[in-house]
Formats: C-alpha cells, structure tokens, sequence
C-alpha cells in the first residue's frame, strides 16, 4: 500500500509521515514541517516581488475538520462533562432535580449526535465494502489475464489509498470517547463504579427508579463501546510483557528492547 514519505529533520532518513520516526523514534511536529516547507518555497517568489512570507502563510485557509472528528470531539466533550456530573452528584455536590436536568439535557445531545455517528459509520463501512470488493474482483481478472500488470498496479494503488482514507475515519468513529488507549482501563473503572453507586445510592440521593435505568443504560452504552479498546490495551500489555521477558533473559539487546517498546508505547498513546 502507498504511503507518503518525508525527510526526518533529526536523522535526515527517509521514514513514513507520522507522529514519529521509524528509525530514530525521535517524535515530527508534522505541521510545522509543513509551515517550513511552504515557507521555503515561497521565499525565492515573495522576495521578487517583496511579500512577507509570514503574511502569504496567514492567507492560506486552515485544513477543515472532518465531519467525524467534530462529531467524536463534541460526543466525548458531553461524556466527559456527563462524568463529571455524575461525580459531583455522588459526592453531594449537587441537588437531585439539578443533576437530573442538566443530565437529560446531555443524554438528549448525546443521543442526537449519535445518531449521525452510525450514520456516518454504515457509509464508510458501505464504500469500504465496495472498495474492497472491486478489490478482490480486480485481483481476479488480472489473474485470468483480463487486465494487464500495469492496469493492474495502477487501479490497486488508486483502490488502496482510498482505503486508507476511509479506515482511519471509521476506526476513529468507533472511539466515542476519545481516550487515549493507555487511559481507557481507569476510564472503564470509573465508569462501572459510576454505574454501581448510582444503583446503590441513587434513590436515597433523591433519583426516581426510572432516571436512575436511564442513567446505567447509557453507562452499560458506553462500557460496551469500551469492550474493544480493552482487548487492545490488554494484548498491548502482554506484547509489552513479553518483550520485557525477552530483554531480562537476554534474547533482545538494549536496542531491540527500547525500539519494540517505544513501538508499543507510542500505540498506546493513540
């Protein structure tokens, strides 16, 4: 699959554009390497014809939001501040009937975003599924010798960086709660003990029965959203195990060790 490359600024090796080099592991300000190349192509032009450079720059519209990131963004957002309710609610910070208004109007909010969430991720699965099918249907036909090699290399790579257009938009969809995949286990316990004072002491804190169903049906919502990400960080944390195993026995040197765990590190941050 085609990937972008860029010069690292710290090893001046060839690497893929992201977050971190992949042979020095030294992190990329990606934007600012931007801001620099646009600046230096710019320079040789504005000084005939005496531009600031700066200003030229300041003129250059900002790269739009995508729709899925301004929807995760304002999803997690309104968990976050709903979290936060049910916290101070617990902690008697906050009378019954407030909480409970404030709470609705999130759960409201929440769902109506939602809504277009899953909008969003059954078109994406849809295109992908259709990427993937002509996908296989061109593998075939350049099997049986009905496409040439070159059209054959030419409308697979056209296929596959639509693909990876469209995952990572799908993969973020996915991640409601936009945390970082090392925070989510105490993310999880928060919530389950959220979940299980609210049942306990709900109505003694002055919660009808029926608020109080609304209230763990959307954190049991939230949990199972959850269940990925857990298997993730789980099998992250083995994998980090095991390496830490083969290091203390011997089998990986200082270097392997540190770049297979910067590695699973950085993933865990994502």
């Amino acid at each position: 699959m085609w990937e972008e490359k860029i010069i690292c600024p710290y090893c001046g090796k060839e690497t893929f554009r992201a977050p971190f080099c992949r042979f020095c592991g030294r992190p990329i300000d990606l934007k600012e390497m931007e801001t620099r190349g646009m600046k230096e192509v710019l320079e040789s032009s504005s000084e005939r014809k005496g531009e600031d450079v700066e200003e030229i720059i300041e003129k250059v519209p900002p790269q739009e939001v995508s729709e899925e990131r301004r929807i995760i963004e304002q999803i997690a957002n309104l968990y976050n501040w709903r979290h936060k309710l049910i916290e101070l609610f617990l902690n008697g910070e906050a009378h019954a009937d407030v909480f409970i208004e404030i709470y609705k109007e999130y759960h409201a909010k929440i769902q109506s975003i939602n809504a277009r969430r899953i909008e969003l991720i059954k078109t994406l699965e849809q295109k992908i599924n259709e990427l993937t099918t002509r996908l296989e249907q061109l593998k075939v036909r350049h099997e049986v010798g009905e496409i040439s090699d070159r059209q054959y290399i030419t409308d697979k790579l056209a296929i596959d960086r639509e693909l990876s257009k469209l995952r990572p938009k799908l993969n973020m969809l996915y991640n409601v709660s936009n945390v970082k995949l090392a925070d989510i286990p105490e993310y999880e316990g928060n919530l389950r003990r959220f979940k299980d004072e609210i049942d306990k002491r709900g109505e003694s804190l002055g919660l009808s029965r029926e608020d109080i169903e609304m209230i763990i049906n959307d954190l049991n919502e939230t949990l199972e959203s959850l269940k990925g990400l857990m298997e993730l960080h789980k099998k992250l944390r083995k994998e980090l195990d095991k390496i830490e195993l083969r290091y203390r026995i011997g089998e990986l040197t200082e270097e392997e060790y540190q770049a297979a765990k910067q590695k699973i590190e950085r993933q865990m941050q994502l």
